[in-house]
């Protein structure tokens, strides 16, 4: 095939000429375009449309729990605290390590009030009352063995 030939080809069949040129050229640096690929997305969005619906359901979902979980931790550390501070009232003595497990608690109920963005209240002032009966029993070497 003669140089008169292939030029004679490509204009007889210029729209299916342009669409392999198109497709194998990227058009640089101010305009990308490559209309198989953007041709592919759109096809692809189009198949994926519903899947990718319930992933968002879904993803929403699990944040919600998430945040349900987050809560539920922080009432149990906040109710074990509080039953701490009250039996600390009642003049019940506890071990080295029961204070210890307390401070732990504060740790994590601090943590996550810091990921929801909540405030502490009454919990901190029962707190703040542990911490001073186990500043004293550290003082007088007084926890229960």
């Amino acid at each position: 095939m003669t140089i008169h030939g292939i030029v004679d080809f490509i204009l007889d069949h210029w729209a299916i000429t342009s669409l392999i040129v198109t497709s194998i050229i990227e058009v640089t640096p101010i305009f990308k375009c490559n209309p198989i690929t953007a041709l592919f997305r759109w096809i692809g969005r189009k198949m994926t449309a519903e899947v990718m619906t319930e992933v968002k359901n879904l993803d929403k979902l699990v944040k919600e729990q998430g945040k349900d979980i987050q809560r539920n931790e922080m009432d149990r550390i906040r109710w074990e605290v509080l039953d701490f501070a009250n039996s600390c009232r009642n003049g019940r003595k506890h071990t080295k390590n029961e204070f210890a497990h307390i401070i732990d608690l504060n740790k994590k109920y601090e943590a996550l009030l810091e990921k929801t963005g909540e405030e502490n209240g009454v919990f901190e002032a029962d707190y703040a009352y542990v911490m001073e009966i186990y500043n004293h029993c550290l003082k007088e070497n007084s926890f229960i063995a």
